[in-house]
């Protein structure tokens, strides 16, 4: 088979799959034009379907406690849903598109559409299906195509906005379902903290490990599990308030399976920390340094060490990126906690 007969069977089937994930819907395309983009009664929305055709899917479904999951793994970004449904509240047509460029706007939407599919309580059809292009030149909107079941498809896009936001909307619209995990590692709001242990493999003599009853009734041990009799209690409460919030920055580490093989194989971690609640329930996660090459740096001790961030291994062993800038508070030695 020669190029050309490759390039042109390539072609074709691109315009097949453009076809499939675009145009072939299971309701026709309506003769009217449908702008209705809003969603109002929010509180009832109770799964939001999106997909890309790069074959990356996210389904998140509310729970019965207000939580809301994805794709029925992990507990999915409290802020994320929140702007994603203010976003579908508030969701308005800013403009028609002009009449000439609706065959390019069609065609832009098709090339790289996310689908959003809006599920309401007890629905089996979507309440509404939202086909989403490229942002507006200005980046004030987003051109895009609504579905309504047992109406059909719009003939025409049109250019939306979230009324009250100045910006576009097409970022929310997140379809890599790591991009949707819950990034929360120690949270302990109400702080039923039962034990917290540093263990520093390297600096066996700096570990620490803390143990709370609640009030005033805090020990501090001993790398062999001995309370020091005198320490300084303050410094120790402000230190386990760090824990109310800890989060990671992403579990997007953008490295391929060897590279964090190499890591995990070849670098040891500089801390193990473990934080167990008031249930017996414990997470614990290794911390490690995270590689970094600066070509200008002045001083060579400050290449290959990343003064930004961390490698964290979680407990169900994902290797995930962190900010030092919240997350290197937590590693500090016993003897900051004994006066001299």
């Amino acid at each position: 088979m020669n190029n050309k007969l490759k390039i042109a069977l390539l072609g074709l089937l691109a315009v097949i799959v453009v076809y499939l994930l675009f145009y072939k819907t299971n309701s026709e395309v309506s003769s009217k034009s449908l702008k209705d983009f809003a969603i109002r009664d929010t509180a009832n929305i109770d799964r939001i379907f999106l997909a890309d055709n790069d074959g990356n899917q996210s389904l998140i479904a509310r729970q019965a406690d207000g939580t809301w999951m994805v794709n029925d793994k992990w507990r999915a970004k409290d802020n994320n849903v929140f702007l994603l449904l203010r976003g579908f509240y508030n969701l308005e047509v800013k403009s028609p598109v002009v009449k000439g460029a609706v065959p390019a706007i069609l065609k832009q939407i098709a090339s790289k559409p996310i689908k959003v599919e809006v599920y309401m309580k007890g629905q089996k059809e979507p309440e509404k299906i939202y086909y989403f292009g490229f942002a507006t030149a200005d980046h004030y909107g987003n051109y895009a195509l609504l579905e309504i079941p047992g109406e059909g498809k719009s003939k025409e896009p049109y250019i939306v906005k979230e009324a009250g936001f100045y910006g576009f909307l097409r970022p929310r619209l997140i379809t890599n379902e790591k991009e949707w995990r819950y990034d929360g590692i120690f949270d302990y709001p109400e702080m039923d903290i039962a034990s917290i242990k540093v263990d520093y493999p390297q600096h066996k003599d700096q570990s620490l490990e803390i143990k709370w009853n609640g009030g005033n009734d805090i020990s501090l041990l001993n790398k062999s599990g001995e309370p020091y009799k005198s320490f300084d209690t303050l410094s120790v409460k402000n230190y386990m308030l760090l824990y109310k919030k800890i989060h990671i920055e992403s579990f997007n580490n953008r490295l391929n399976q060897a590279q964090e093989d190499s890591i995990l194989n070849t670098t040891d971690p500089i801390a193990y920390v473990s934080v167990s609640n008031r249930s017996g329930e414990t997470v614990s996660v290794a911390v490690y340094n995270k590689g970094y090459i600066d070509p200008y740096a002045r001083l060579e001790e400050y290449n290959y060490l990343d003064p930004e961030r961390y490698f964290i291994l979680t407990d169900d062993n994902q290797l995930v990126s962190a900010q030092r800038l919240q997350w290197e508070p937590l590693l500090v030695p016993e003897k900051a906690f004994r006066p001299e």
